[in-house]
């Protein structure tokens, strides 16, 4: 039993080491090939967690191999244009100015109500206010508005919005985000002055956030509970 344990914490550091060589990238996005090789890691890695008396090492070997082969495959498609068009396919137009091609969504067999569900989880309810719609080669489609139908944008408002950041989470449960105070433009000189201001500890902080004009989101832990 505790062979088999150790067998099995070995392997997934392994296969997390093996994924983050590989890249990041969310299930629904990675490319055929890239799913391709995700797949069989995970079958591969049952083998050697499942059967105490195979060496590790057998089990380990083919991983290896697939991420290699999954490294040298990602080069070629970045180096060789045609090769990343058949291995990783190509972005198709499934709409153009509100109308659908219906041969281009025969040949990917994606059927309207496909086409429709993804339309509405982007905020589009009419098919024609769409200028655009793409399937990507990851097989997710982007869709871009008719002018009449995008929402205004401070530019299209001609008006002179200061540019603060983004709110970054600064204490997360009584913990400091260096990253955070950095990216805020923020020092730990600031956050004393925070917490003095609020009669409180970093501890007592359930989340602080602050953006690069300063401006923060208290909640104490008592808040919380």
């Amino acid at each position: 039993m505790a062979i088999t344990a150790v067998r099995t914490v070995i392997i997934y550091i392994f296969i997390i080491t093996a994924m983050r060589i590989m890249g990041k990238r969310q299930l629904g996005e990675l490319q055929p090939a890239e799913l391709v090789v995700t797949l069989l890691i995970s079958d591969l890695a049952a083998v050697p967690m499942q059967e105490s008396g195979m060496p590790l090492l057998n089990g380990l070997i083919p991983i290896m191999m697939l991420v290699a082969l999954e490294l040298l495959l990602s080069a070629l498609m970045m180096k060789v244009p045609f090769f990343h068009r058949m291995i990783g396919g190509k972005a198709k137009i499934v709409v153009s100015d509100g109308k659908i091609d219906a041969t281009a969504m025969k040949g990917m067999r994606l059927t309207v109500d496909d086409l429709m569900e993804t339309l509405r989880q982007q905020g589009t309810f009419d098919i024609t206010d769409v200028q655009y719609a793409i399937v990507e080669a990851n097989g997710k489609i982007s869709v871009f508005p008719k002018p009449a139908a995008r929402q205004a944008t401070c530019g299209d408002l001609s008006l002179n919005v200061p540019d603060n950041g983004m709110p970054m989470v600064i204490v997360s449960d009584g913990k400091v985000s260096q990253w955070g105070l950095s990216v805020c433009g923020l020092d730990e000189a600031w956050l004393s002055d925070v917490t003095a201001a609020n009669t409180c500890t970093v501890k007592d902080i359930f989340i602080l956030t602050a953006d690069k004009s300063r401006r923060y989101t208290l909640i104490r832990k008592e808040q919380c509970a």
